[in-house]
């Protein structure tokens, strides 16, 4: 009787709260999937600051049975390269609007991602596709680009919770 019982809570609670998440705060953090398949990741600092279009392209080339996962939040020109850059490489993709996934600037903004465990050494996108620096100089210091990016994704979240009627 106690197993019947259990078993009836069990699925009360999977009716009630949704089926049970396995780690949760990792699938929150890489846009609902485990971090061991993605093969690139693309942070919202980065995803700000550089194009990274000829990168994600020789990796959709080389496997193009990948999905390319896009956070909700990303500036729309920025949404909008990624999803027809998927569409020409003819790879499949999804946007994430749920609130649950994070949005800071050194959470994952774009991944692209296997459909099983690949583990490669590092996600990072800089790591993996080094390009030389330029010869240009700024007169913003690395602090205050940081601080423009923070003002910027508080920005979006703000427009976000606006247009879908949060606050």
């Amino acid at each position: 009787m106690a197993n019947s019982e259990d078993q009836m809570d069990k699925h009360l609670q999977s009716a009630i709260f949704g089926a049970p998440v396995l780690h949760p705060d990792e699938q929150h953090r890489n846009l609902g999937t485990f971090h061991e398949r993605i093969d690139v990741g693309i942070t919202f600092t980065q995803a700000l600051m550089r194009d990274y279009s000829t990168e994600l392209k020789s990796e959709m080339a080389a496997h193009p049975d990948y999905q390319l996962l896009l956070h909700g939040l990303l500036d729309e020109d920025i949404l909008n390269r990624y999803v027809k850059l998927a569409n020409q490489q003819h790879i499949r993709f999804a946007i994430r609007n749920d609130l649950m996934y994070q949005h800071t600037p050194t959470s994952l903004a774009i991944a692209l991602v296997a459909n099983c465990a690949i583990t490669p050494p590092t996600i990072d996108i800089d790591e993996r596709f080094p390009v030389p620096p330029l010869n240009t100089t700024t007169d913003w210091s690395h602090d205050v680009l940081i601080d423009h990016i923070h003002r910027h994704l508080e920005r979006n979240r703000q427009l976000f919770s606006i247009k879908h009627h949060l606050i």
